[in-house]
């Protein structure tokens, strides 16, 4: 798969982190599969993956305080 963003690099399995805002929380899921490009370190994220994501972040946000540490 090439790459969509850099144009250049082409794409291999791996494990990348997801960040994202959340309402008024920033949740990080870790070591997640991926594609991950080998030009620009983009991520891609299939169904699966973001899938078990969207589950995580549910899951952060419900439990939130104002500092959390999750080991994934």
């Amino acid at each position: 798969m090439m790459c969509v963003i850099c144009k250049t690099g082409s794409c291999s399995a791996g494990k990348a982190n997801f960040s994202s805002f959340v309402k008024d929380a920033f949740v990080v899921v870790k070591h997640v599969d991926a594609m991950i490009c080998d030009n620009c370190g983009e991520a891609y994220f299939d169904s699966k993956a973001t899938t078990y994501i969207q589950e995580q972040v549910e899951l952060a946000y419900k439990n939130t305080a104002d500092v959390e540490v999750m080991k994934v």
